[in-house]
């Protein structure tokens, strides 16, 4: 399906002061270049090798607007001062599960629903990297062990959330996989997030590394833990931070190429309660490429009655930590999940899956200097 490129501007972010830092080895050689008049080829593939190790952080239920310029979260935005930012960047639908199943597959399947039973029998990015000789884990933060496959930390059986849960499947794509589910020494490699730290000091961190913070520190929230919009974008700066400086301060981090990529799966929810009007929703459901198509009169959140047309996932950040860049950098390519997926899948010439596949509308997030 063609939609016309959909761009929201966002409040501003303050300037912060970022101090001196050790280039890695990568970015050393870029700034030499330009010292000997070197100019370094942009976009071009066969002068840039490729990332070892991608990273992807991803939040929760928070769109551009809540957290560009958001006082609690200052760390957050220093990241998308000092290093890059994507400002075209969409959540492929709702509800959360969908965006999980939609980044390791290239579809979410028709579902819209965060109902835990779900499971998908399809082929995902972990049976391409495998089938590439890649190494690949999902750290979950408060998962109860590696391998685990309840619906909540607490062995909860319930549908919705129950009270008091940290972990959640559906924002754990891994177990969502029938051939991953099914699979123990796959499930082996879904791990606590504590694993993310003895990794990193080991320096045995996969190539790909899919984080999930628990329902606080993603921001998402869960009774009867903290609500408030402040509190929850504190613990999330506070997250973020912590993740960031553990990866970058790691001896992996300093001798590989490497790139962290931080997003949230979707926007802001309308106030429960109400009926949204269609402004709100409008913003709440602007799609990024290849938004799922919902016919006209289908009852979506809130009880609002659809009026047809692509229901996407909102605008959302999407932050980019590249260990090879110098300088902060800015992109603006129409994006979602699914330009994710397919910017993983090209670093290592995977193929693509689903939608990712869908070259005229699903576009690579080009990083300057790297491959497009």
């Amino acid at each position: 399906m063609k939609i016309r490129s959909v761009w929201f501007s966002t409040a501003g972010v303050a300037a912060l002061l970022v101090g001196a830092v050790a280039l890695p080895a990568h970015a050393a050689q870029r700034v030499a270049n330009s010292v000997k008049g070197q100019s370094t080829v942009h976009g071009s593939s066969e002068s840039v090798q490729p990332f070892q190790h991608i990273y992807v952080i991803m939040m929760e239920n928070e769109g551009a607007q809540q957290i560009l310029g958001n006082v609690n979260m200052p760390y957050v935005n220093e990241l998308a001062q000092r290093d890059g930012y994507e400002s075209n960047y969409f959540g492929v639908t709702h509800d959360s599960l969908a965006n999980y199943v939609a980044l390791l597959s290239g579809s979410n399947w028709g579902t819209n629903s965060d109902d835990p039973s779900q499971t998908f029998d399809h082929t995902n990015l972990v049976d391409q990297l495998e089938a590439h000789h890649l190494t690949w884990k999902g750290y979950m933060e408060s998962i109860p062990y590696a391998g685990y496959t309840g619906y909540w930390d607490n062995n909860a059986t319930s549908l919705s959330t129950p009270t008091g849960a940290l972990y959640a499947n559906k924002h754990d794509p891994f177990v969502l996989m029938t051939d991953i589910l099914d699979n123990q020494k796959r499930l082996q490699n879904v791990v606590p997030l504590t694993q993310l730290q003895q990794d990193l000091q080991n320096n045995r961190v996969p190539n790909f590394a899919f984080i999930s913070p628990n329902l606080i520190n993603d921001m998402h929230g869960t009774p009867p833990y903290k609500e408030t919009d402040a509190e929850l974008a504190k613990d999330g700066d506070q997250t973020i931070q912590r993740l960031v400086q553990e990866i970058t301060s790691s001896k992996s981090w300093k001798t590989s190429k490497s790139v962290i990529y931080i997003t949230w799966d979707e926007a802001e929810y309308p106030p429960y309660g109400t009926v949204p009007d269609k402004a709100t929703m409008d913003i709440f459901t602007a799609p990024g490429p290849d938004a799922p198509i919902l016919p006209k009169g289908v009852t979506v959140d809130n009880g609002y009655t659809w009026t047809g047309g692509p229901y996407g996932g909102g605008q959302v950040p999407m932050i980019i930590v590249d260990n090879a860049a110098v300088g902060p950098f800015k992109v603006n390519t129409w994006a979602d999940h699914y330009s994710l997926l397919r910017t993983i899948e090209q670093n290592w010439n995977l193929g693509y899956l689903g939608n990712a596949s869908d070259s005229e509308q699903v576009k690579t997030i080009a990083i300057p200097g790297e491959p497009k």
